[in-house]
């Protein structure tokens, strides 16, 4: 069982209302919006999984909700709100909006100076443009129309701009989408993910609509990782990664495809944010440093300790040293900064070993490189086979090696 962290007491007067709330723990703010005729208290199962996890969570019961106060016909309202609540909040704040709270924080996210209080939306089960006449049945045979018969009539009628708004956003989304009882078909999710530009989707297949009823920590553990690499990429993003040459594009693009790579692979949560920020200190063959060692701390606080111990060791190898020893296991990994030899076993090697492949593969995929060059990254990944022999196989097997 997680431990339950003391909430604090939340206020925020509105022109017509006074909406109360609570936070709890510390860290990074998520900010999490309920579906229609729910109240915060939906989310305490979710709130206890993320700030175990080490993050601040902010929930309101919104307008005409719970303890709060105002009116809830239209949609403009609820959006104002959200608005009001990131304001309250500094940079870096991710929301996770449920039904009529991802909509709300939708409409919120036209305005400029919210969208730069966000690092990422996950919406719970709600797309911007859902069938009107199917949202209505659902909605009927829950018995959840009634006195929302206003709010969803005006809610629907957004559609059009919902999707301007969405289409144009510079933010991560992320569509949480339940199983069976979703309210939303496949299609309507794919629709999104082609209508925004950083938008992917995901399926919690054994929860109804309310996800957060049915599978909070399900759905805690889903927000913490998007959360987290969203703060990622944030940080890459303001260390200047997407303005770094690198075959393919930028550093920050290859950074994403490796990645991509080691996610397909099957690689753990913890790799894959390893992956994402594997050259955040340089390496052997790319000294372009984006952090300097005294400030490890950042990427510890985005990524966590763990996956910035393995970042600093991929980019410490001293690649002649160490890949001279490539056989041995524990295998010694010569430390380029300090002189130091550590010794990688286990998951770590494994783990370094898959980033090594799925790093090379990329380059040889977007580089123009000499056919001796090729011949070179070909025989050091067959090295690595013994270690890592899955991941070996794929790349061998690519045409660019």
């Amino acid at each position: 069982m997680v431990a339950r962290t003391a909430s604090r007491t939340r206020n925020l007067a509105r022109p017509d209302a006074l909406l109360r709330g609570e936070e709890t723990g510390d860290g990074p703010t998520v900010l999490l919006l309920h579906a229609g005729g729910e109240r915060r208290q939906v989310w305490t199962p979710v709130i206890d999984v993320l700030t175990a996890a080490g993050y601040r969570c902010v929930a309101y019961d919104q307008r005409g909700h719970g303890d709060s106060d105002g009116s809830r016909h239209a949609l403009a309202p609820f959006a104002a709100d959200a608005a009001a609540m990131l304001a309250e909040e500094a940079p870096g704040c991710v929301v996770v909006g449920a039904s009529l709270g991802g909509l709300a924080a939708l409409a919120a996210l036209a305005d400029p100076a919210v969208r730069a209080k966000v690092d990422g939306l996950v919406l719970v089960d709600v797309v911007p443009d859902p069938d009107a006449d199917r949202v209505r049945a659902f909605l009927a045979s829950g018995a959840v129309l009634g006195d929302f018969g206003p709010l969803v009539e005006d809610t629907l009628a957004q559609a059009p701009r919902l999707r301007e708004i969405t289409a144009g956003l510079d933010v991560p989304i992320l569509l949480v989408r339940a199983g069976v009882g979703s309210s939303i078909t496949a299609d309507e999710a794919d629709r999104l993910v082609r209508l925004a530009p950083h938008a992917t989707a995901t399926s919690i297949l054994d929860a109804g609509h309310l996800i957060a009823r049915d599978q909070p920590v399900k759905l805690a553990e889903t927000i913490a990782t998007a959360a987290a690499e969203w703060r990622a990429l944030a940080l890459l993003r303001e260390l200047g990664a997407g303005s770094v040459d690198h075959p393919g594009g930028n550093l920050l693009d290859h950074l994403q495809r490796v990645r991509d790579l080691v996610r397909e692979w099957g690689g753990s949560r913890r790799l894959q944010f390893v992956a994402l920020c594997h050259a955040a200190y340089g390496t052997d063959g790319f000294p372009h440093a984006l952090l300097p060692l005294d400030e490890r701390d950042r990427l510890q606080a985005a990524i966590g300790d763990e996956a910035e111990s393995l970042v600093y060791l991929y980019d410490a190898c001293d690649r002649t040293k160490t890949y001279a020893r490539l056989g041995e296991t524990p295998l010694p990994l010569t430390d380029r900064f300090t002189g130091e030899v550590v010794p990688l076993d286990a998951t770590d090697l494994n783990d370094f070993v898959v980033l090594t492949v799925a790093n090379e593969l990329d380059v040889a995929r977007k580089a123009s490189l000499a056919p001796e060059t090729r011949r070179d990254l070909r025989a050091l990944v067959s090295a690595l086979a013994a270690y890592a022999p899955e991941a070996a196989a794929q790349a061998l097997a690519d045409p660019s090696l």
